[in-house]
């Protein structure tokens, strides 16, 4: 079931301060090697001083909005894709909006929360929209900061995170580009694998948790590989039958940049060509929400995705979330 929506633009922003994994394992008393080996992360960017949610969100919005030669009050709606917004009221879309200066009453603001889907769940929110003749053009921005959350007594759960933001401008079709499917799934059985279980209303500074640290990030990564090799082959075979594409024809894959061996079994069992993959985690880790539109603006920076190209989008994310997506750029 395809949808007539375009992505007219994309921009993203790169964080001020570089992290390599030779830094952690000396900060860490790891051996020499011991991150970048485990993680498959070379380095990863943390905010620097003066930077937050919003003032990424908005340095990448800015950058879509330009490329797209239209100003914030053009927009009919802004959504966020977030884990944790910049403070837990207003949203971070409407903080966003304000810094951007956008008048008032133009603009619907609103976040979501899908975990590392959160973009692949905000885009298909725009594109119901749009095609729905609600709005004309919606622009989407992914933000996190993971470096906030990370517990470094556990590699697993810390290596692999940077932080960033990335965004991109929608609209109605145009000259054949469009979503030609998109899809989301739940398997709620593995809701436990990957987890910040305080900071919410259960557990919070005035209902403490057992442990400090359940205020940080905790996974548990070869279980989500069991059920991701598991369902993944038959998940991406009903989202490229419902768009009418086979592999061979897809110029780039831009997948969420999960994990080392995430990206080693999307290019070895799903039988994805291995060029077309868009890998930039040893660069820049996993970027959560910010991660698989970091990789599709790159991949249009790069000039690997063009115009009429075939691109599919395919990640995963906390609950477990299944996402993918077909569109012709």
């Amino acid at each position: 079931m395809s949808l007539p929506v375009r992505i007219i633009s994309v921009g993203s922003h790169t964080p001020g301060m570089r992290v390599t994994s030779e830094q952690l394992d000396r900060r860490f008393g790891r051996s020499a090697g011991t991150t970048a080996a485990r993680s498959g992360v070379r380095e990863r960017r943390w905010i620097g001083t003066g930077e937050t949610s919003v003032t990424m969100a908005v340095a990448a919005l800015g950058q879509a909005l330009q490329r797209a030669e239209l100003a914030v009050d053009d927009l009919d709606a802004l959504i966020v894709a977030s884990v944790l917004p910049e403070q837990p009221m207003p949203t971070t879309a409407v903080l966003a909006a304000h810094a951007l200066g956008v008048t008032d009453g133009v603009l619907e603001a609103f976040d979501v929360n899908a975990s590392c889907l959160g973009f692949l769940t905000a885009l298909q929110q725009a594109a119901f929209g749009i095609a729905a003749g609600r709005w004309r053009r919606v622009a989407v921005a992914a933000v996190d900061v993971a470096s906030k959350g990370l517990n470094h007594s556990e590699l697993e759960a810390s290596a692999l995170f940077g932080d960033g933001a990335a965004a991109i401008i929608v609209g109605p079709e145009e000259q054949g580009s469009q979503i030609l499917s998109l899809r989301l799934r739940s398997y709620p059985s593995a809701s436990g694998l990957c987890r910040i279980a305080a900071g919410g209303t259960r557990f919070n500074v005035v209902t403490p948790p057992p442990r400090g640290a359940d205020y940080l990030f905790a996974m548990d990564g070869l279980g989500m590989m069991k059920l991701v090799a598991r369902a993944m082959p038959a998940f991406l075979d009903e989202v490229l039958g419902e768009a009418g594409v086979t592999r061979d024809q897809l110029a780039v894959v831009v997948p969420h940049q999960a994990s080392g061996l995430g990206l080693r079994f999307l290019r070895e069992r799903l039988g994805v060509p291995a060029a077309s993959v868009v890998d930039i985690l040893a660069e820049r880790g996993n970027q959560v929400s910010a991660s698989m539109p970091t990789a599709l603006a790159a991949a249009v920076d790069s000039r690997r995705l063009e115009r009429g190209d075939l691109c599919l989008l395919i990640g995963t994310g906390a609950g477990l979330v299944f996402g993918g997506a077909v569109l012709r750029y």
